[in-house]
């Protein structure tokens, strides 16, 4: 084993520690913000609330339109430090360019519900800036990352910035007598402008601010990226995407209890693309230092581990989550459970074998996993509109654990036949966590 791969491999499991911590940390934050938002805010506003977190989700990765995955998979393999501050640049700008013109028309859909309200203008204006900042902030932990600067990364990364918006909302719950979606888009604002500002800081030696790599640096970028972002859309569209839906279709009492399931489950289906950030900009350079198998054990590895992490939140949320969220939300939100249960249950496939879109990416597969995205997606979306109108919340959510299944299976089939070899959760967790530990 060379002292490249054993420098990789220690990379790996440090990123999944550190970004392990902060995820559960975040992830808690998020939880207790979802609480104090549901509580402090009528049903409406609230809905409005979960589907800003939806835009939150899906603009920056339509403002960065795939350059994350892109700018990690060629920093890590760029040699030069010249070259790696001209890639970085030229995807930060491009970044900046497109969440400036996509940001207003995502915000506009993601706050109609208030368009009657006199509020509407400025919450969607203070979201389009949160997306903005948003996107330029993750451009920078992927440089971070990439560059195997871990803890600027995960300093950088939505998490840390949940941890910062919970006491600030907090303060503003304790501090007006009867706070509005206003007061809360503010503050979220406000944090997520500031949490940029000091990433730019932090970036000074990544970014080459006056060799951004010309215009055909930036044309190749955006080419891989827009099917890199093919990807991230149908992650979005299988569950973060259904919270519009239900926006648009439901009832606000029923939206309400929908998009806040589906934000929960969200949360636990988040451990999968924890695990492929953690081990890409590693995982990257053992490819490129041909050390293949290597880095389907360690993705082998990381989703066996993750996985079992997923069922035991499952099965704690079929056991108790109707007393949890009755305990946490108040008695309405009971009913939201059976919901929960089943988009968190379809994110068990996604945890199994999602990293096979990792390495696809790594490999230089990326046309071959936006296909598969595409054909998948192509069929889940009908279904999800026929079922949100037709069937109502309990089928919207069946609809959107089926898609996120489909495409985890397509990417593991479409992996086998490209590469030969496609990495998957096995049962022996033990051993996994031997593997993923020890190895050099």
């Amino acid at each position: 084993m060379t002292a490249a791969v054993g420098a990789a491999t220690s990379e790996m499991r440090r990123s999944f520690g550190w970004r392990t911590a902060a995820a559960a940390a975040g992830l808690l934050c998020t939880l207790l913000l979802t609480v104090a938002v549901y509580r402090m805010l009528d049903a409406r506003d609230a809905a409005v609330f979960f589907a800003i977190l939806a835009a939150l989700s899906i603009g920056p990765l339509v403002g960065r339109l795939g350059l994350g995955p892109n700018v990690i998979r060629l920093v890590a393999a760029e040699p030069g430090r010249l070259g790696r501050r001209a890639i970085a640049s030229s995807h930060l700008r491009a970044t900046g360019v497109l969440s400036l013109l996509s940001a207003p028309l995502i915000a506009l859909p993601a706050t109609w519900a208030l368009h009657d309200s006199a509020d509407h203008l400025p919450v969607a204006l203070l979201t389009a800036a949160a997306i903005v900042a948003e996107s330029l902030r993750l451009t920078l932990s992927d440089v971070f990352a990439a560059t195997g600067r871990v803890g600027a990364s995960v300093a950088t990364t939505h998490h840390i910035r949940s941890m910062v918006v919970l006491p600030v909302v907090g303060a503003i719950a304790l501090a007006v007598s009867d706070p509005t979606l206003l007061d809360v888009m503010v503050s979220y604002t406000v944090v997520s402008v500031v949490h940029l500002a000091a990433a730019l800081v932090f970036a000074r030696r990544d970014i080459g601010w006056r060799t951004g790599g010309g215009v055909s640096t930036l044309a190749a970028a955006l080419s891989a990226g827009a099917r890199l972002f093919t990807l991230d859309l149908a992650a979005f569209l299988c569950l973060p995407g259904t919270v519009w839906l239900a926006n648009a279709v439901f009832a606000p009492q029923q939206a309400a209890l929908y998009s806040a399931a589906a934000t929960l489950a969200l949360q636990v289906t988040v451990v999968e693309s924890l695990a492929a950030l953690a081990v890409t900009p590693a995982a990257a350079r053992l490819w490129a230092a041909g050390d293949h198998e290597q880095v389907v054990r360690v993705l082998s590895a990381v989703a066996t581990l993750s996985t079992a992490v997923t069922v035991g939140a499952v099965g704690v949320l079929a056991a108790f989550g109707a007393q949890l969220l009755g305990f946490a939300y108040g008695p309405s939100m009971r009913e939201a459970a059976g919901l929960l249960v089943v988009m968190a249950a379809g994110g068990i496939a996604k945890t199994a074998l999602g990293v096979n879109i990792t390495l696809l990416v790594i490999s230089g597969h990326i046309t071959k996993a936006a296909r598969t995205a595409l054909v998948v997606l192509t069929v889940s979306v009908p279904l999800a509109l026929a079922a949100a109108v037709a069937g109502g919340p309990v089928w919207l959510a069946a609809a959107s654990a089926s898609a996120m299944t489909a495409v985890a299976l397509a990417q593991w089939q479409g992996t086998r036949r490209v590469i030969g070899a496609a990495p998957r959760a096995g049962l022996r967790v033990s051993q996994a966590w031997q593997s993923f530990r020890h190895s050099p």
